[in-house]
Order: structure tokens, then sequence, then C-alpha cells
């Protein structure tokens, strides 16, 4: 049965062979389809499956649409920095940089670079580029490359001069104290105007190095950092470790300080030996007595320190016999016209009595009967 079929579709196969025709031309109802074939090969047999669908070729893949940039709505979108130019150099810089940020998230296509950072333009640097569309004309001005552009900028914002500034800045930049961050951040700036003096990095990490203070840039120096950031992570964790230290020493110190004032007032000492005893009282070199916190002094009348002669308790509670006022005594009472230094006078119209003494010896007193000489016992 096999070979009857195959008999049966060689002439046909000769045919297609001597006379080919184009695809188009083939009437549907005379082509041999695959299944046919396989009926006449197989001599019609039952058990084919002839509901099978024919197989169909794959479709083509389509092709990606090139990325057609952005357009300037969605470049704004990205909030770009306004530049007026005159600022200085590391504005300018500054500005470059931010711009190209925004080029790169924006997905701006070279052609558009140009025009779209210029339309950032203001003031000064406004007015410097309609001079520069003046002279080259708009499409050719517009069709430069965007690190020509950045060098036309550079030219004009950047001067000489205030790179050469700049320059003498980075190679005697220093860090002032503990400040760290801030001097990285200005070393990162001079550099970046500078970039031939901070290229290659070993070149950049020694100059880091270079400006740190003493302590710390002995320690990252023994570190051999291999690049910049390693070097920068090195010195700030150093120099708030130091921070640390020095806070701690400055809480000890304050503590310590207030303590001795609260125990000792102004007195050095706050225990003293007297007489085989320790006070825990505080001595003080001015009153020469022993009391805590500020002398106030001494008391002129009861001499008993911490307080003043006019403040005194004792004073006020005294009173003369003579006048019957306070605070003084009748040999101080100023209306007698006393003081301290001066005896008491006799009063007018008194003459002054003499003590008179009575001295006998044993001679006389024997030869006296109402003298009783003896030794008594009491």
């Amino acid at each position: 049965m096999i070979a009857q079929g195959i008999a049966n579709a060689i002439p046909a196969i000769f045919t297609a062979v001597k006379n080919p025709v184009e695809p188009q031309q083939i009437i549907p109802s005379k082509r041999i389809s695959e299944d046919n074939f396989s009926n006449s090969v197989n001599g019609g047999n039952d058990h084919v499956n002839h509901d099978k669908e024919p197989r169909q070729a794959p479709l083509p893949k389509k092709r990606k649409a090139a990325t057609p940039g952005c357009t300037y709505k969605e470049f704004l979108a990205c909030k770009p920095v306004e530049f007026a130019g005159n600022e200085g150099a590391t504005a300018a810089v500054r500005w470059l940089e931010k711009t190209e940020a925004v080029i790169r998230i924006s997905k701006c296509v070279e052609e558009d670079k140009v025009m779209y950072a210029s339309h950032l333009f203001k003031e000064e640097a406004l007015e410097w580029w309609n001079t520069v569309l003046q002279a080259k004309g708009s499409d050719v001005a517009y069709a430069m490359g965007w690190e020509e552009f950045k060098r036309l900028i550079e030219r004009k914002f950047c001067p000489e001069y205030e790179k050469e500034q700049m320059a003498n800045k980075f190679l005697s930049h220093r860090m002032v104290d503990v400040d760290c961050r801030g001097y990285t951040s200005k070393f990162f700036e001079y550099a970046r105007i500078v970039p031939t003096l901070a290229s290659p990095e070993p070149v950049l990490i020694s100059r880091y190095i270079w400006g740190l203070i003493s302590g710390i840039r002995d320690i990252v120096k023994a570190a051999r950092p291999r690049t910049i950031d390693d070097a920068v992570e090195l010195a700030n964790t150093l120099t708030d470790g130091l921070v640390r230290t020095r806070e701690e020493n400055r809480r000890k110190d304050l503590a310590q300080k207030i303590s001795q004032e609260f125990h000792i007032g102004n007195s050095n000492n706050f225990k003293k030996r007297e007489n085989g005893r320790f006070s825990t009282i505080p001595f003080c070199d001015i009153c020469k007595g022993k009391h805590f916190g500020k002398c106030k002094g001494c008391c002129n009348f009861c001499k008993i320190p911490g307080h003043r002669e006019e403040d005194c308790r004792k004073k006020k509670a005294i009173t003369c016999y003579s006048c019957g006022e306070p605070g003084h005594f009748r040999t101080s009472c100023p209306k007698l016209g006393n003081s301290a230094n001066e005896k008491t006078k006799p009063a007018e119209g008194t003459t002054k009595k003499n003590a008179r003494a009575f001295q006998l010896t044993t001679q006389e007193a024997e030869l006296i009967p109402d003298i009783i000489v003896g030794t008594s016992i009491i």
C-alpha cells in the first residue's frame, strides 16, 4: 500500500519540478497539502488525525522604536538650575555638574543638550550667549557638541587668574581644628576647578591626607587608603572619635570645678588639719575663718565670719545702760564721750580716794594683842 501511494505521487512531483510556478499562481485545489501527502503515503489509513491544523509560519519580530529623547517640558520637569554667570568659577562648575545630572535623568539626546541648557541662562550669562548667537549664528551655535559648549563656558566664566587663585587655595588648604567635613567640602570644590592638580587619584589622596591635622593625618597615612573615599571615611571616623573624647573630658572638668566651688568656695583645700583634727568646713584665706560658699568678710563686733558688723544680730541685741539705745555698751556710748580705750572719769564734786594697804611684820604683830598670829586650815 505504501509503495502504491509513492508511485501515485511521483508523476505529480516530476510535473512540479519541470514546470515551476509562482506561489501566488498555484490554485489552492491543486496544492499538495501535508495531510494529502500523508494520506497518499499511508494509503489513506483511517488512524491518521485529519483534524490536525496546519503549521503556521512564525511572525516577524517587531523592531523597537528609536528613543526620541525628551521634550523641553520633560527637561524642565527635572528642575534644572538657572545660571546667572556672576558668581565666580565655583558657581559655573557647579552649574555644569547639576545640568549634566539633569541631562542624564531626562535622557536628553545630543542634538538638544545645548539648546535646552542655554535656555537656563539669565542676566550676565544670557547677554553673553546672545552675543555668541550673533557671532556664530543660531544654527551653528545650537549644533555644537556638549563638550565644546562646556569649554566655551569655562573660558568665559572660569578665567585663568581665578583658576590660579583656586590652585593656590587648593595647595595650601588645611583642616581647622576638628571641622573635617568642612575641610573635605572645600577640598573637592577646589579640586573640581583645578583638575590637573587633583589627578590621578593617588595624587588626590596624598594631597587630602596632607591637609589633615597632625593626630589624624598620621593615622590615615599609616592606613594607606587605596581610594579617596576610603581616606575621607577614615578621617571622618577619627574626627568624630576625637570630638567625643574632648567632650567627655570637658564634662569631667566642668563637674569637678562645680564640685570644688560648691564644697570649698574660694579655698583650694577641702579639709584642713587644725589642733590634730580634720575639719570638713573649709578655711577661708580672706577672713581667716571657716565657712562654706563665698566669703562675706568678718564681723568687727562679734568677730564671727559670714556677715558684716551692721548685720550682726548680737550687736542689735545689746542695749546701753547709760543712754538706753541698742547697739553699743556704756563704755562706748557716744553721749558720754567715752571710748573703749579711755578710762571712766569720776563725777564732778568728788575726790578720788586711794586704797590703803596695811602691812605688819611678825615682830609688830606680836606686840599688838588684837592680832592673832597662827596658821589656820580651811
